[in-house]
């Protein structure tokens, strides 16, 4: 290999290990993400394309590849590698899409849905104070922060519209999930910032927003939005005798936080399967970031369609405020706490440290590959950057791990 063709090689592997440290860094410097939101990846749509959603009445239906059953209605863009977890927890991957139409193979039953212990003891504490002390409220820390990526999203039977630029009735299903949680003494930031147009940069404009949310040291991030499939029907519901919304949970498959974000919408899921079945239409698992990467319990909530009454949808939202804070393992004035007034946050998963542990060791892998780059460049040739690292092995390694012998100092001369 001649050395022009080397130092070619060289510089490529140089700007893919500068390009991927910056992508990484990101991750672990959060006042850098404004700056990575802002990229040029961003505008030309390689990141931001695949959050692209169709025109309200658009969908995609998906049909099971054995039965040719419809397991799906969505306004989502599909695509190869998706997955969704049904309402009975059964779980597909699209294997297939031609047009508007998909196929899913079902994988089997969704691991990891079931109920968990702890929030036994956390009802049962919950309900023993609540009696002794009705909740008002707390001025601890923000515990849930709410923004909408499609402020224009509305509900044709309630507003008149399906799209009102600024003012969609997509704010009023976020106050109610606000409400419900306020309701229960926490606190909650509930965002009403619009990022008009609804288009494929629409996430790239409400990122800004997200990340001054985090600002206020939330536990959880939340996007809400309605789906766009005609059919009212399926998302109708009724928990408790009352008509409501069903709630598709959306988790973008586009990002290192990916596992602890899914981990979050499984536990979402088993809480409400137990106390207000029929609540949760599905988990949609989809090729884009949704902004998720900001954070370990990032989520993205579609509260019925845009045929179905915004009544309906305020309802459902309201139910699933009930949820967060038992799965957030969020304690307030209502449960056993750190005092009055307080408010405790979740602890760290093992989950969350391994995602944390995973991004360090791309860091990792990606400054030895810039390094070898560097040596490949500098040396001209394999052969010459194999020497070099055989020098450095003998001497700036060798003394920093004590493995070289110092040199035996002289005798002193004679006076």
């Amino acid at each position: 290999m001649s050395k022009r063709l080397l130092k070619i090689v060289g510089v490529v592997w140089l700007i893919t290990g500068v390009v991927l440290v910056s992508l990484a860094v990101a991750q672990v410097v959060p006042k850098l993400k404004t700056a990575v939101s802002a990229s040029i990846l961003d505008r030309v749509k390689f990141a931001g394309g695949y959050e692209e959603e169709l025109k309200a009445g658009e969908y995609f239906t998906v049909f099971d590849e054995k039965t040719k059953a419809v397991i799906d209605k969505t306004s989502h863009k599909v695509f190869v590698g998706d997955e969704i977890i049904t309402e009975n927890n059964d779980q597909y991957r699209i294997v297939k899409v031609s047009g508007r139409e998909a196929t899913a193979k079902n994988l089997g039953r969704a691991k990891d849905i079931v109920w968990q212990p702890e929030w036994d003891e956390y009802l049962k504490a919950a309900s023993v104070q609540a009696k002794e002390m009705p909740v008002q409220g707390n001025a601890g820390r923000t515990q849930v922060a709410i923004y909408h990526t499609h402020s224009d999203e509305s509900y044709v039977p309630t507003d008149g519209e399906a799209n009102i630029p600024a003012k969609g009735g997509i704010f009023k299903v976020g106050q109610s999930l606000a409400g419900g949680l306020r309701a229960g003494g926490f606190n909650v930031v509930d965002d009403k910032t619009p990022h008009e147009p609804h288009d494929a940069n629409a996430y790239y404009r409400s990122r800004r927003t997200a990340v001054n949310l985090l600002k206020k040291q939330p536990v959880a991030l939340i996007d809400v939005h309605r789906d766009g499939i005609p059919d009212p029907d399926f998302y109708k519901g009724k928990v408790d005798n009352k008509n409501i919304t069903k709630v598709r949970l959306v988790v973008g498959r586009q990002n290192p936080n990916m596992a602890t974000n899914l981990d979050f919408a499984k536990k979402v899921k088993a809480f409400m399967d137990r106390k207000k079945p029929g609540l949760i239409k599905e988990i949609f698992i989809g090729h884009g970031n949704y902004n998720q990467d900001l954070g370990p319990k990032a989520m993205l909530l579609e509260v019925g369609t845009h045929t179905n009454t915004r009544y309906a949808a305020e309802s459902g939202a309201s139910v699933l405020a009930g949820a967060l804070p038992a799965v957030l393992g969020i304690k307030s004035q209502a449960a056993p706490g750190p005092g009055p007034g307080k408010t405790e946050a979740s602890r760290v998963t093992p989950r969350e440290n391994s995602s944390a542990w995973t991004t360090m060791a791309w860091l990792v892998g990606i400054v030895l590959i810039g390094g070898a780059a560097f040596l490949l460049i500098s040396t001209g040739s394999i052969k010459g950057m194999s020497s070099k690292l055989g020098e450095l092995r003998k001497t700036e390694f060798a003394n920093f791990f004590g493995l070289k012998k110092p040199a035996r100092k002289k005798k002193k001369e004679e006076e």
